[in-house]
């Protein structure tokens, strides 16, 4: 049963349910913008563990302050439990449009250096989001890219602050896990979202998702240099800075002179058109 209210917002439809939390579509009371409230599941509610991940994902979206990262509008205790109010960003995954569409080469290294941008504030921050991949990532039709779900981000304190046991199957997916996240899930680091993004950047390059098989071969040889340092096997070898992975495509942005198979408006044509369609199949 959809609630009418939770917290000071009107609650409009249900818009997902997941694993852990449901999500509800509803309406700011002041501004009357729509935004998305997230609920722990009521199976959850009781376990200490998942309420600590709850609490957590929301005091990390708070402190954040980025375009490109989904804001968070409040969070409280309501008659059935706790949720977290956030930003509703209206776009599509970047893997459904991997699945649908074709991007340039251009466009696919200006979204990695917009989600380049997002990890580097989180970095700033002492935040690592550990579970980046095209699912989290959402393109606005405006080109826009937000970085969303932080529900197993780790805040970097002190270690006796942040030991929260957790089952290793919650941490991460496999094909965008950096090999040390894989060993153990709660020794990451900032190098640990560089190997992620270094996994969704071949995607996007090669134009399908690559199911955690990396064939660099395939790749052009001046980019191939750059993915290889962001994949590397031994974290010490790999990008210790977000910003060095993002300055190296910058570079190579400014230096390409490869012709572009699409111009800039036909891709935002092409954003716009699947996000439509994936609006008419909600409303149906």
């Amino acid at each position: 049963q959809i609630p009418d209210k939770i917290g000071p917002y009107k609650i409009e439809s249900l818009y997902k349910k997941g694993g852990m939390s449901i999500l509800y579509l509803a309406t700011h009371p002041m501004s009357k913008r729509p935004l998305i409230v997230k609920v722990l599941s009521p199976n959850f509610i009781q376990k200490k563990e998942m309420v600590d991940r709850f609490l957590k994902e929301a005091e990390i979206i708070g402190l954040t302050n980025h375009p490109n990262i989904v804001k968070l509008y409040g969070q409280g205790k309501w008659e059935k439990g706790l949720y977290i109010a956030m930003e509703f960003v209206q776009g599509i995954s970047l893997k459904q449009f991997l699945l649908e569409k074709s991007l340039s080469q251009k466009k696919a290294l200006e979204i990695i250096m917009q989600v380049g941008y997002a990890l580097c504030h989180l970095h700033a921050h002492k935040v690592i989001h550990r579970d980046l991949k095209p699912e989290n990532i959402l393109i606005l039709d405006t080109g826009e890219v937000k970085v969303i779900d932080f529900g197993i981000a780790q805040l970097l304190k002190e270690e006796k602050e942040v030991r929260i046991t957790i089952r290793k199957r919650f941490m991460g997916t496999p094909s965008y896990m950096s090999p040390e996240q894989k060993r153990d899930p709660k020794k990451v680091s900032y190098y640990s979202d560089i190997y992620s993004l270094g996994v969704i950047l071949y995607e996007l390059l090669l134009g399908q998702l690559s199911h955690g098989i990396i064939h660099l071969s395939l790749i052009s040889k001046r980019l191939r240099t750059i993915l290889d340092k962001a994949l590397k096997i031994d974290f010490e070898d790999r990008y210790q800075d977000i910003i060095d992975f993002v300055t190296d495509i910058s570079e190579y942005l400014k230096s390409s002179d490869n012709k572009e198979e699409k111009t800039e408006d036909e891709c935002l044509d092409s954003i716009y058109s699947s996000l439509k369609k994936s609006e008419d199949l909600l409303i149906k």
